[in-house]
């Protein structure tokens, strides 16, 4: 009985090791312990995200020594954007490269850059969202636990549809157009003359084939490598809002780590932000002439009556006038 105690007790004291706590937790870099960071993301090899986070985490491991490594998850593998990012805010997971579109829900204020034609151009884009405006959202995000570190790129979003080629808003009038569950989104497509339609993504490609959706608004990256393209063909590039992706850490775990390694991972981010944007942009044109053979007709912007579309939605920018106005004047006034 003596020597069945002693092997007990032995064993429990072997077994205090463990975690008592469900929340993915890295460590705070003390002592020289390696900090491993768990990161989640929806992209698939080869898209933008992956592509870019992967170049992020080596020059990340490479700058600081070896101290932080990357535990990388990618292709959904973590489940939706939603509950990654929530994951994240909860800390059962430390990072992730969210649509800032699902980050909306969480800090309402980031919903003014997806107001529709708000930019003037890519280059207008980038100034905004890298500088004062652009960092004034993402510390905003701290509020919610959230570390906001840098927009990186999701792409323009063009409206695909199955019956008709779009050239002006008057060819949208009456068509079935699927959007996330936005105010602003859901204003911005009735404005245009839709019948807007609020439909989780996994359900589009099944919406357009039994017609309960005629389109929708895609980057032109996610319109070929989710094959929306087979059910929609005709795909204008009317640019409607411009999409980003927020590289996001959860707060209290950025706050534990070292200043250095902080400074790291936050310079590091903005940096790759330019560079993931590149990558986006260069796979664009390899997506365009893919489905061009596939048989889409793409409606470049110089077919498109585009000043039609901006006046349409002028009563979207009055509606939500008092809630965004101030920031839509600033972003307005970026050069």
């Amino acid at each position: 009985m003596i020597a069945a105690v002693v092997s007990l007790l032995a064993l429990t004291a072997c077994g205090g090791g463990a975690k008592d706590s469900g929340k993915n937790q890295a460590n705070s870099g003390k002592d020289g312990d390696v900090i491993t960071i768990k990161v989640g993301h929806i992209s698939p090899d080869g898209q933008a995200y992956a592509i870019g986070f992967n170049e992020y985490a080596k020059a990340v491991e490479e700058a600081t020594n070896g101290k932080v490594k990357f535990e990388i998850f990618g292709n959904g593998a973590l489940g939706g954007e939603r509950e990654m990012l929530e994951g994240v805010q909860l800390g059962t997971l430390d990072m992730s490269v969210i649509t800032t579109g699902v980050v909306t829900n969480f800090v309402p204020e980031v919903s003014v850059i997806e107001f529709p034609f708000l930019f003037r151009d890519l280059d207008h884009t980038y100034k905004t969202l890298d500088g004062e405006v652009g960092q004034e959202l993402l510390d905003k995000m701290s509020d919610v636990n959230l570390k906001g570190i840098a927009f990186w790129e999701n792409g323009q979003r063009h409206l695909a549809n199955s019956k008709k080629p779009i050239k002006s808003v008057e060819d949208l009038k009456g068509l079935k157009m699927r959007t996330i569950e936005s105010e602003l989104l859901l204003d911005t497509y009735s404005a245009l003359g839709t019948n807007a339609t609020p439909m989780a993504f996994p359900e589009v490609y099944s919406g357009l084939q039994q017609g309960v959706i005629d389109g929708s608004d895609f980057s032109t990256g996610v319109y070929y490598t989710t094959n929306v393209y087979e059910q929609s063909k005709h795909f204008s590039e009317v640019g409607l809002y411009y999409a980003s992706a927020t590289l996001v850490m959860n707060q209290e775990l950025f706050a534990s780590l070292p200043e250095e390694i902080q400074k790291v991972i936050v310079d590091l981010g903005k940096e790759y932000a330019q560079k993931e944007r590149q990558i986006n942009q260069d796979l664009m044109e390899d997506y365009k002439k893919n489905l061009v053979e596939k048989g889409v007709e793409i409606i470049p912007e110089e077919d498109i009556d585009m000043e039609s579309f901006r006046k349409a939605v002028q009563p979207v920018y009055e509606k939500h006038a008092e809630r965004y106005g101030d920031y839509v004047e600033r972003i307005q006034a970026v050069k």
